[in-house]
């Protein structure tokens, strides 16, 4: 509309108003814009953050997150304030702050997909779960139960592992309730992709001997 009538014939006794509604109109959408982007990578990253495994693996990542949601929480605070758009959003030093607080984003972010990288080389059946399910284990470190979901998608067929009271691994459950038990038990200590690769290894030496012991039993 204000575009419409800068190209008026009729404009002059009003030029300055138009031009300042056109100055107006594209902050709040620059504001806008930059306003949904910040919201939709705060509302991802905020359960991220809120573990305390992760602020401990990331320090970093996690210091900047924290300095923009303080830059957040104020400008929402300022927002709830003052609900009304054409006030609160034509404001240069608002657009600023999204904007720098969706640069800490992407740093954030940038950072967070390097470091489940780093997890996937470790044990490279990460590879199988969705940056969701990864952050879903890294966030529990301290239960090692939280990766039971997930064991479907890392190892063919196998249901879930046998932890007894105190944490130690037993034995693996396929999907149809079969059993196998390992040759070792082993405790998950250390970080996961550590232990979960040993794991890995243990499930192969169990049914190497296994199948070894078979053959030798029903020798033709």
């Amino acid at each position: 509309m204000t575009q419409s009538m800068s190209f008026s014939p009729y404009k002059k006794p009003f030029e300055d108003r138009i031009s300042n509604w056109e100055n107006k109109l594209k902050t709040t959408q620059d504001v806008l814009d930059e306003w949904l982007a910040c919201q939709r990578s705060w509302l991802y990253l905020e359960p991220i953050f809120s573990s305390d495994d992760i602020q401990r693996q990331l320090p970093v990542e996690s210091k900047r997150y924290q300095t923009m949601d303080r830059i957040w929480r104020k400008i929402m605070k300022t927002a709830r304030d003052n609900p009304q758009v054409i006030s609160l959003c034509p404001d240069n030093r608002l657009l600023d702050n999204l904007r720098e607080s969706n640069k800490l984003l992407e740093q954030v972010q940038k950072g967070l997909s390097e470091y489940l990288e780093t997890k996937r080389n470790a044990f490279p059946r990460f590879y199988f779960l969705s940056d969701d399910e990864l952050l879903e284990i890294l966030s529990q470190t301290k239960d090692p139960k939280a990766v039971q979901p997930h064991l479907k998608k890392c190892f063919e067929n196998i249901a879930k592992l046998q932890f007894e009271d105190d944490l130690k691994i037993t034995k693996m459950f396929s999907g149809e309730g079969e059993e196998v038990d390992f040759i070792r038990t082993m405790y998950p200590t250390g970080n996961v992709e550590e232990w979960m690769l040993e794991i890995e290894n243990c499930m192969k030496e169990s049914m190497r001997l296994i199948i070894k012991a078979a053959l030798e039993d029903y020798k033709v």
